[in-house]
């Protein structure tokens, strides 16, 4: 056995220091597969796909040969919280277990973090004084002198909602560089140069991606250079990658470098600079007629050729006039200077992008359009990222590893390789959850309920749903493919149950986790973002219940356009991509229900497919093997022997407000 077999096999054995530290440690044998199967990758600079079954531990399957290795190395998240989590927990618990120890640094994208030159010029403004609260200033201004980077998450007393913290906080756009008169003090400056020193840095997948396209362009970096990357949480690289591989404007970022504009040219030398005014209302013009051409259709869409150049020749043109006058006529000297030469970088950047867009024609990108309210976002996206990844992401690192608890579809990883462009030399392996999922949890699928395409489902799925709910005594999350459903479904039952029915959108995500966490019998009803990263271990969650299998809307613009570059090269779509991507969705819909040995539940699916379509069987096939039951009363069995928390004068129900 190697030294570092031997050190890992210490730390995560059956009788190592974890055993040894922990009350009522559980021996993970898949965990310790895993750790020793990096740890070979990370040795012989080769890269590694694992996918680790819920309760596997792969955190620390990673970090402990992470550390080991004493290599310069990065971690990618999905989520802050995960980052938060390995940051302020896990590497402090191997300290205290084993011993093991890295300098490690977590990053957050430049908005997490405060901006002196902002915040002094906020509070600096008489009238901005007044609205933002003299007592917010002096918690603040307190807070200042005693953080170290001055990260948002530090400042749980200031409200989520609270637009201040937009206002004293800067964008990569906004940002003065070595001109801001705080340049020695940045705290992002600080951290950075904390990074560049350290031994771990933990970042998440947004930033990452960020930082590759800063790289690719010339223009420094965000991340210091490393030598192995650890992507978890891994089946969203591709789409976060997609996003920052490509271009994106949006009419937010316009309207802020007017706003930003407005503000110069309002100061004590130059009141109304009429060039640069007429240059602003130029593109606000182009602005509304772009929103105006964007209106109707659905919210996302693609953007043929004659649409691109009807934009292109209209408000595409009114707008990048307006930026180009914008860098003619806004006058430079010594008070403004870094200022204003921010706003013309910002003004020429975005002029930049937006040709890119208006004039891409590549048959492997796609130009598409989202609307959010009056906010226009304009996309040209690569329709497949593998050969990026190729060019800037494996050549770069000795070792790169993905790991997710859905990484694997039909049994193999032949989707996500293909996806994300792996070499065929990475190790592949699959670590299965410890969990005794055949005694934990049973399958619920109704063989007497009509199949999703028909009208009469949605009606009969809400009556489904609350006699599930009835044998469950809430405790349950509902997960939709959409928002129309999902509102079918809560009309319905919001009246029929004793418990507070929560939907998606009456309240902020951490919110709505809260109040589902806290009221046991509660019942979530939610579509997309909660498929994933919801963790809500215990009794709060006994009843997981999908409408429909989480096939993507083909109508989506960018699945449209994936789907047509899978047949273009000869493929079959459905199998190839629609399935799998599904698959991978239907089970981290799983993985919400049972989060720990001691955890007992029911999952329902609705949809007919999973038993009677050819395709069905993969889906079944990717679960762990648990019983299955078609009748009610298969339900009501399961629940008799898994107590409940009573409800006591539980009044009737009719939504939770907030």
């Amino acid at each position: 056995m190697s030294p570092f077999a031997a050190a890992i096999q210490d730390i995560l054995g059956p009788e190592g220091k974890l055993a040894q530290f922990l009350e009522g440690f559980e021996f993970r044998p898949s965990q310790l597969k895993m750790a020793l199967d990096l740890m070979a990758a990370i040795q012989h600079k080769k890269g590694a796909i694992a996918e680790a079954g819920t309760g596997t531990g792969k955190t620390f399957a990673y970090l402990v040969p992470l550390i080991l290795s004493d290599k310069k190395s990065v971690i990618s998240t999905g989520t802050k919280n995960l980052q938060e989590q390995i940051y302020f927990k896990d590497l402090s618990l191997l300290k205290k277990a084993a011993g093991l120890s890295s300098h490690a640094v977590l990053m957050k994208g430049r908005k997490n973090y405060v901006c002196l030159e902002r915040y002094h010029h906020y509070f600096s403004q008489a009238p901005m004084r007044d609205e933002a609260r003299p007592d917010m200033k002096d918690r603040l201004d307190a807070w200042l002198q005693t953080t170290e980077f001055a990260d948002r998450a530090e400042v749980s007393w200031l409200p989520e909602a609270d637009t201040l913290w937009d206002l004293i906080s800067a964008s990569s756009d906004q940002c003065l560089g070595v001109e801001c008169p705080y340049h020695d003090r940045c705290f992002l400056g600080r951290l950075r140069r904390e990074a560049a020193g350290a031994k771990m840095i933990i970042v998440n997948h947004h930033l990452f991606f960020a930082d590759m396209k800063v790289k690719a362009g010339g223009f420094g970096e965000i991340i210091p250079r490393f030598q192995v990357a650890v992507f978890d949480e891994a089946h969203q690289v591709e789409e976060v990658a997609a996003g920052y591989l490509g271009e994106r404007i949006s009419t937010r970022q316009l309207q802020e470098l007017i706003s930003d504009c407005q503000k110069e040219i309002r100061g004590p030398e130059g009141i109304e600079n009429g060039g640069v005014g007429a240059a602003l209302t130029e593109i606000q013009v182009g602005m509304a007629e772009m929103r105006d051409r964007l209106s109707r259709g659905e919210d996302r869409g693609s953007i043929d050729p004659e649409r691109l150049g009807i934009l292109r020749a209209g408000p595409g043109q009114r707008i990048l006039k307006g930026l180009e006058r914008v860098g003619r006529e806004m006058p430079l000297n010594e008070t403004n200077r870094s200022e204003r030469q921010a706003i013309l970088l910002r003004a020429r950047d975005l002029g930049q992008g937006l040709e890119l867009i208006l004039n891409q024609q590549d048959s492997t990108w796609l130009t598409w359009y989202e609307r959010r309210g009056k906010l226009v976002v304009l996309h040209a996206t690569p329709l497949d990222i593998s050969a990026s990844l190729h060019e800037l992401l494996y050549p770069k690192v000795q070792s790169t590893l993905f790991t997710s608890a859905t990484l694997s579809a039909k049994g193999t990883f032949d989707y996500i390789r293909s996806r994300l462009g792996l070499r065929e030399e990475t190790h592949e392996a699959i670590y299965p959850s410890h969990f005794h999922f055949e005694t934990q949890c049973m399958l619920y699928v109704p063989r007497d309920l009509p199949l999703p395409a028909d009208p009469e489902f949605g009606p009969a799925a809400a009556g489904r749903v609350t006699e599930i709910l009835k044998l469950s005594k809430g405790r349950a999350l509902v997960l939709f493919t959409s928002y129309h459903n999902l509102n079918l479904v809560w009309e319905r039952v919001k009246d029929q149950l004793p418990y507070d029915i929560l939907r998606q959108g009456d309240a902020p995500r951490s919110v709505l986790l809260k109040a589902f966490r806290e009221d046991i019998p509660s019942v979530l009803m939610a579509t997309g973002s909660f498929w994933q990263g919801v963790d809500i271990p215990g009794e709060a969650l006994s009843c997981l219940i999908m409408d429909k299998l989480p096939f993507a809307s083909p109508t989506d613009p960018l699945v449209a356009a994936r789907i047509d570059a899978v047949r273009r090269n000869g493929g079959n779509p459905f199998m190839e991509y629609q399935v799998p991507a599904a698959i991978i969705a239907f089970k981290q819909g799983m993985g919400r229900l049972i989060r720990s040995s001691a955890d007992r539940g029911i999952m329902a699916v609705l949809d007919g497919r999973i038993l009677s379509s050819p395709y069905g069987r993969h889906f079944l096939e990717s679960l762990p093997p648990i019983p299955m039951g078609h009748h009610l009363s298969d339900i009501a069995e399961f629940f008799k022997s898994t107590p409940t928390t009573e409800v006591k004068n539980a009044p009737q129900a009719v939504g939770r407000r907030f």
